[in-house]
């Protein structure tokens, strides 16, 4: 067996991000902001990013060994 060392929150955060898009992109704004180089959600998408960062990560940081 092969060990893999990830960043959690890294991948936490781009499991949410692919989710939100996924499921709520007819309904909530994202937009890359070009200047900062980072993702800009509106409140309401980031509330929905919250939630599926937390689940991401409470599942991630369950298969410790």
């Amino acid at each position: 067996m092969e060990n893999i060392t990830i960043n959690k929150l890294e991948l936490a955060s781009e499991l949410a991000h692919k989710e939100l898009e996924e499921n709520w992109s007819d309904s909530v704004d994202i937009w890359e902001d070009d200047t900062d180089c980072v993702t800009v959600y509106t409140d309401e998408a980031q509330d929905i990013f919250n939630d599926y960062y937390d689940k991401y990560l409470t599942l991630i940081e369950k298969c410790k060994s």
